[in-house]
C-alpha cells in the first residue's frame, strides 16, 4: 500500500500538547513525575513542564523557538495553533469535530498554550531557566541530567525532513542525557508508520540500549497508539 500523503501537517508545528495528552500518550505516572528530573524536548507551548513543577517535580523544556522573545513566540503560536485546526477539520472522520466542525481537544490545547505563555513569561522575568532554546541533536546539558526524557511528535514524525542519521543522533543525545527516554508517536502526521524504525531501533540495540513498545491510547489522534521506551543498561 503506498502510504498516505493527503493529511500530512508540513512544516513543523509548535504544538500545544496539554499534560493529560501527556500522561496517556508517554504511559506516564505520578511517581515518575514527582521523582527525579523530566526533560521534555521539544517542549513546543505544552503546558507539560509547568504542571510537573506544580505538582512537585523538577522538568525543564527545550525548544528552539524559546529563543523568540514572547511577542513572537506568541504569534507563532497563534499561527501554528489555527493551522493544526483547520489541518483537523478537513479530517472529520479522524478526528472529532464538534456542531461548528471545530476540533473537540482545541479548546484544551488553547488552555495548555496560554498556561504555557504565562510560565515562559514568568520563566524571563525571574530567569528560572525552565525554558532553554536548544534543538536536537545537540542539547546544553552535562551527561545523566535527568531521570526521564519525554519527546514527541518531532522524530518519527517529519520522515522527510530528518533522515535516518538525525533520528539516532537525536535519540542517543537524549540517552546521554537522561536515562529513560520515552518518544511518541512511531508515525508521522498522515498515520503512516516510519518506515525505518526497525533500523534505528537496531542501532540502539546494538549499543546496548533496552528497546520497548509500550501500548497507549490514541489521545488526539486514534493512530498514535505506541509509544518508545528506550533505557540505558
Amino acid at each position: 500500500m503506498t502510504p498516505s500523503k493527503a493529511h500530512v501537517i508540513g512544516d513543523l508545528v509548535i504544538s500545544a500538547r496539554p499534560f493529560a495528552d501527556y500522561v496517556a500518550q508517554f504511559a506516564l505516572s505520578d511517581p515518575m513525575l514527582r521523582i527525579g528530573r523530566v526533560l521534555d524536548c521539544p517542549g513546543g507551548a505544552s503546558d507539560f513542564a509547568a504542571a510537573v513543577r506544580t505538582m512537585g517535580g523538577q522538568a525543564t523544556s527545550v525548544d528552539p523557538c524559546y529563543g523568540d522573545d514572547t511577542a513572537h513566540l506568541t504569534r507563532h503560536i497563534t499561527a501554528d495553533l489555527n493551522r493544526v485546526l483547520a489541518w483537523t477539520a478537513a479530517q472529520p472522520g479522524r478526528f472529532p469535530l464538534d456542531e461548528l466542525g471545530v476540533w473537540r481537544h482545541a479548546p484544551a490545547w488553547r488552555a495548555a498554550a496560554d498556561a504555557f505563555l504565562g510560565d515562559f513569561r514568568r520563566d524571563r522575568d525571574r530567569n528560572t531557566g525552565h525554558y532553554q532554546p536548544a534543538a536536537l541533536p545537540r542539547l546544553p546539558f552535562p551527561d545523566d541530567s535527568f531521570t526521564l526524557a519525554v519527546s514527541g511528535f518531532l522524530l518519527f514524525t517529519y520522515p522527510h525532513q530528518f533522515d535516518v542519521d538525525f533520528h539516532l543522533c537525536a535519540l542517543r543525545e537524549l540517552l546521554r542525557v537522561a536515562a529513560e527516554v520515552r518518544v511518541h508517536p512511531l508515525n508521522d502526521s498522515a498515520g503512516n508508520p516510519y518506515p525505518m524504525l526497525e533500523t534505528v531501533l537496531g542501532h540502539l540495540a546494538a549499543d546496548g540500549i533496552r528497546v520497548d513498545l509500550i501500548a497507549v491510547p490514541g489521545q488526539s489522534d486514534t493512530r498514535d497508539t505506541q509509544t518508545l521506551r528506550l533505557i540505558r543498561r
